[in-house]
């Protein structure tokens, strides 16, 4: 008799409270033509909290493991090999701190940048080629020429906030795409996600 086949395709990446158990239904998704055994697979338990915040790895290994424990399928698996646990303890709301940290941290990148483009104008000597632009423009000598540093100034913020913020389009595919940040932060999450899997699998 041939045996149930079950096609099981898991997450990269759950998270999880410290003390919390997790199902495979937590970690992925499970296809199976037969519904009472998909919902068996799927309160399948795979993973329980130890009540330490930490990472750890479900394999596809441990995965079998689990569902065959008391039955016998055939596991067909599909999407990621690993899946990487984050156990974090639920942190309290704290509104006020919240704000705090919010607006800290937007007081020093302003700042910081507000620095930034100032001394890169001095090293250029933005200041005096403007003058000789607009003398080359007008005729006229200025030390510090408005009529053209205003504009320049309001166009640098402009320009800046157009590229670090998504696409003011029509087109919901052009509004979808991420800004420069996004994508940034986007590479830093996978490239240490990738470490900690490769570090837990030496340990496995």
């Amino acid at each position: 008799m041939d045996k149930d086949k079950v096609y099981v395709v898991l997450k990269n990446k759950v998270t999880i409270d410290t003390k919390e158990t997790i199902y495979l239904r937590d970690i992925g998704n499970v296809y199976c033509s037969n519904v009472n055994i998909k919902k068996r697979v799927e309160d399948t338990e795979v993973y329980c909290g130890n009540g330490i915040e930490t990472w750890d790895l479900i394999d596809t290994v441990d995965v079998a493991q689990a569902i065959l424990k008391n039955s016998d399928y055939d596991i067909k698996f599909y999407g990621s090999p690993d899946v990487l646990i984050e156990i974090k303890s639920k942190e309290k709301e704290n509104k006020i701190f919240e704000f705090v940290k919010i607006a800290f941290v937007s007081i020093t990148l302003f700042f910081g940048a507000a620095l930034g483009i100032m001394y890169f104008h001095q090293d250029v000597n933005m200041s005096d080629t403007m003058s000789k632009l607009y003398f080359s423009l007008t005729g006229i000598e200025k030390d510090t020429p408005l009529v053209m540093i205003i504009p320049y100034s309001i166009g640098l913020g402009v320009g800046m906030i157009t590229f670090f913020s998504r696409v003011i389009s029509s087109s919901k595919r052009r509004r979808m795409e991420p800004g420069p940040m996004d994508v940034e932060l986007y590479l830093y999450d996978k490239n240490m996600e990738d470490y900690i899997i490769n570090e837990l699998s030496k340990n496995k």
